[in-house]
């Protein structure tokens, strides 16, 4: 495992521990006070764990080098968990929404205990905490499974804010605010889904990660380089594979053909690193 790959698994691991604890704290208390938004913000924390375990599967599964039946790795995987991840926020979504109509519907007395101040602060301390790490980690990694749980994190951080204001407002006289609060938790947790389901699908479906214009210019920063054309890139993050095809003069000889080759492959490598494979094709230029 290369020191980035550990590094994200650290990540994942730490989060999940804190999102464990996080969700105990709020569960314990929402059941406690009956306080459906601290319920649902509860529930979400601990989907937020479920989801770190689904990540911690995949990129395990996403960093196993090329073999004989997936040549160009398995780089994939990751982003099989970050759909994975989105559907386990459609999931809480559907689930807040409806207990949010339920409740709207059927209301209930309640009067919650003052300890839910210093409860829903922690949470809301750590969550923030957490989404900033992991964002940070995810821009210095290129991770995209990172990118998504700190989404998700940061969807937590929102509702433990949310979860908050209920709990005033339902200590001031307004308990119908409690329901008003779940309900959006849950359309803050939709909307995260609906946007890492979005991303991961353009991956899937081979979205270009590089524009050609960008690559095309960079090859015709060499005289030699006649013509660029068939320029296509794939992938994600740190794994993403070029090729193209570049036209030279056709009397110069195959050494020196490959030399050039090799100098825009390097010259590509060194303004856009996180190119991991490059296939360029050499051919004739004829005017036409």
């Amino acid at each position: 495992m290369s020191t980035s790959s550990r590094e994200v698994s650290r990540v994942l691991w730490g989060t999940l521990l804190a999102n464990l604890l996080v969700a105990i704290g709020k569960l314990v208390y929402g059941y406690s006070s009956g306080m459906l938004s601290v319920i649902a913000d509860g529930y979400h924390s601990l989907l937020d764990a479920s989801s770190n375990i689904v990540g911690l599967i995949g990129f395990r599964l996403s960093i196993a080098p090329p073999d004989d039946d997936h040549h160009y790795g398995h780089h994939k995987f990751e982003i099989f968990s970050a759909m994975g991840i989105s559907l386990l926020l459609f999931i809480a979504a559907y689930n807040i929404l409806q207990a949010s109509f339920q409740r709207w519907m059927s209301p209930e007395p309640l009067d919650p205990h003052p300890s839910g101040y210093l409860i829903l602060g922690l949470t809301i301390f750590v969550t923030f905490f957490i989404h900033r790490w992991q964002k940070r980690r995810a821009e210095v990694l290129d991770s995209a499974i990172l990118l998504a749980d700190s989404e998700h994190t940061k969807a937590d951080f929102l509702g433990s804010l949310g979860a908050m204001i209920a709990l005033a407002a339902v200590r001031h006289g307004f308990p119908e605010v409690d329901f008003l609060v779940a309900l959006l938790i849950g359309l803050v947790i939709a909307r995260s889904g609906f946007r890492i389901a979005l991303q991961s699908a353009g991956v899937l479906a081979d979205r270009a990660p590089i524009s050609a214009e960008s690559l095309i210019s960079i090859a015709e920063d060499f005289s030699s380089v006649k013509h660029v054309h068939s320029v296509r890139s794939r992938g994600f993050g740190s794994g993403v594979f070029v090729d193209m095809s570049i036209q030279l003069d056709p009397e110069l000889s195959l050494d020196a053909a490959h030399d050039i080759v090799h100098l825009v492959e390097d010259q590509i490598r060194s303004k856009i690193p996180e190119v991991h494979d490059l296939v360029i094709h050499a051919e004739p230029y004829y005017k036409t």
